[in-house]
């Protein structure tokens, strides 16, 4: 009988995982996001320039909500009263 794979979801993220999501370099993602502050919060585990980062899910998403925009094609008008 074949095993199956069972999916675990996944709480944090990897700085690598995290850069595949953003589709943005790594070098990227540990110089302007993590760990600003307007960036995405992170745990940093250990010291130095390539310690390891695991970033919260929940944290990911609510950066991602807070950088949602929406542009009108064109400015509206304002009607001029009767």
């Amino acid at each position: 009988m074949p095993q199956q794979s069972v999916s675990v979801p996944t709480s944090h993220l990897t700085a690598t995982q995290l850069a595949e999501r953003l589709a943005i370099s790594e070098d990227y993602l540990r110089r302007t996001l993590l760990g600003q502050p307007d960036g995405i919060a992170g745990i940093k585990l250990g010291r130095g320039p390539r310690a390891q980062w695991r970033i919260r899910l929940c944290d990911v998403e609510k950066w991602e909500a807070s950088r949602i925009v929406c542009y009108d094609a064109a400015p509206k008008r304002r009607r001029e009263p009767r």
